[in-house]
């Protein structure tokens, strides 16, 4: 995928994406490897319009599946678990852009997977905390985790309503749901190690607390940059009588906040 997504730059130019932003990537996530899974889907979504597939249905089925993964995590089949939620990730990823190309896109689908997308973060977090249920301190983390996870998406709504754009920032969904997924496909090559003890898939625990510490993190900084934003443009002065365009020039672009690039949840 990678491969051929060099290829197409080197002979065409980097495609359009304005859904992912002017900055997609960030510093633990090259932008180059979210541009190239994004570009990929671009051909399935094309065929599944033409199939005439519904949006909503392939966001019922992202959801089911990431459901169905919790169990299997719960168990400790970290593996067939990360399959199930890479099937789900790549069908939700897919269900915007069915509904951009078949001329379907609306507010009612976005909100719909808005919120399922909520659900389904917090699926895999809730398996692998029943999986680590007799370790206190390890249960705690993918709680966390799932915490942070919300705090981000959250936030980005939030600034999203106020019209503020933020920068890219760190622990948004894909970036996410990639070292959830490496966590789940490399950890059980460690099944114990020495410095843990009895602790099962250090490895896998490592990667989860990192998604918990960044993501919380970022999510603070997020609430941060919002407040700040909000409390400047509430400051700005009132518009007089003979100049109401130019305050509200000026409100906004205090709301706007250094005018950084907004990137998905």
């Amino acid at each position: 995928m990678l491969g051929a997504y060099a290829v197409r730059v080197a002979r065409h130019g980097r495609p359009a994406m304005p859904r992912l932003g002017a900055s997609p990537g960030s510093a633990l996530l090259p932008g180059p490897v979210v541009e190239a899974f994004y570009w990929s889907f671009h051909a399935p979504a094309r065929a599944l319009v033409r199939l005439r597939v519904s949006p909503d249905t392939l966001t019922y089925l992202s959801l089911a599946l990431s459901l169905a993964c919790a169990p299997l995590l719960a168990v400790g089949r970290f593996r067939a678990g990360a399959t199930l939620l890479i099937a789900g990730a790549v069908l939700d990823a897919l269900d915007g852009m069915v509904a951009r190309e078949g001329g379907k896109a609306s507010r009612a689908g976005a909100v719909l997977d808005s919120c399922l997308d909520r659900v389904s973060d917090a699926a895999p977090l809730i398996g692998l905390a029943v999986f680590y249920r007799h370790h206190a301190l390890a249960l705690a983390i993918p709680l966390v985790a799932m915490v942070a996870s919300s705090l981000v998406s959250y936030a980005r709504a939030k600034a999203d309503v106020y019209r503020i754009a933020l920068p890219s920032g760190l622990m948004r969904r894909h970036e996410r749901l990639a070292y959830l997924v490496a966590a789940l496909v490399f950890g059980p090559a460690v099944p114990a190690s020495p410095l843990t003890g009895a602790l099962p898939f250090p490895i896998t625990l490592a990667c989860i607390a990192l998604v918990a510490g960044v993501g919380l993190a970022a999510g603070l900084r997020l609430v941060q940059r919002t407040r700040a934003a909000l409390a400047a443009a509430d400051a700005a002065p009132p518009p007089g009588p003979r100049a109401t365009a130019r305050p509200e020039g000026e409100r906004r672009r205090l709301l706007d906040d250094g005018k950084a690039t907004s990137a998905p949840l």
